[in-house]
């Protein structure tokens, strides 16, 4: 009886953080994440799997971040130039059918959220500088972002 409860109690505490996801480059596998929760802080962090990555990084966890730098130590940090993480934020508290937000007087994005998919466009000096795609499943839960000009994205396992 005990363990049947325990089982019913961690299955009702599962989340989206509890799921695993790869960080892929131009189609190559980088690392996993385990917890998306960062991202509300503006970070990731993923944990390489691939040998040739982790021989180049010279590291074992690659730090993408957005905002502030996190203080993690052995890390490989990778500055979001393209505001993808800020999308993701965003997409992930609010989902606006349509939304500007602001970043500084010559950046913004634009969110836009239908049914299962969000798309977003960031916008440096009145050029698009960056643009992509954030999926969910049909629970609600994330299942993928992409963005298209780097080729970078995270998708679940």
């Amino acid at each position: 009886m005990r363990k049947i409860v325990m089982v019913i109690i961690m299955a009702l505490t599962l989340d989206a953080s509890a799921y695993r996801y790869d960080v892929n480059f131009r189609g190559i596998t980088l690392g996993e994440v385990t917890d998306i929760s960062t991202v509300k802080d503006l970070y990731l962090k993923a944990k390489v799997t691939s040998r040739v990555a982790r021989f180049l990084l010279g590291k074992d966890n690659l730090i993408y971040y957005g905002g502030e730098k996190p203080k993690i130590k052995k890390s490989k940090f990778k500055k979001d130039k393209k505001m993808m993480l800020y999308a993701f934020s965003q997409s992930l508290s609010e989902r606006p059918k349509f939304k500007r937000y602001e970043i500084s007087n010559i950046k913004n994005i634009i969110l836009s959220c239908k049914d299962k998919t969000c798309e977003f466009i960031y916008y440096k000096n009145n050029h698009v500088d960056g643009k992509g795609k954030i999926s969910f499943d049909e629970n609600g839960e994330f299942v993928r972002i992409t963005e298209e000009l780097t080729n970078f994205e995270i998708v679940r396992q």
